[in-house]
């Protein structure tokens, strides 16, 4: 099974180190929003499968940059509250 460092490496080797596989990491998960707003729209199951996708590229992000799994699940913690505080407080969310 690959992990995410298996990821990163085989990322970085591929596309000539650190900041281009950032730079294809960024341009995939734009590509893949569109998709999954596409798919989510039409029905198609397969919009979890390209989320599932968005979620590795977050991560290859925070592993590349040094961020660990626990300040990752930190990080998602603090920003639930925050999408609950928009939320209750605006009918507008971003």
């Amino acid at each position: 099974m690959a992990t995410v460092e298996d990821i990163v490496r085989a990322s970085d080797k591929r596309d000539g180190g650190r900041e281009e596989a950032n730079k294809y990491t960024l341009k995939s998960m734009k590509a893949h929003a569109d998709e999954i707003a596409e798919l989510f729209e039409g029905k198609d199951e397969h919009w979890k499968d390209e989320c599932t996708d968005m979620m590795i590229h977050c991560l290859v992000l925070f592993k590349r940059e040094g961020v660990d799994e626990l300040k990752v699940l930190e990080l998602l913690e603090k920003r639930k509250e925050r999408f609950m505080e928009k939320i209750e407080g605006s009918p507008e969310i971003i």
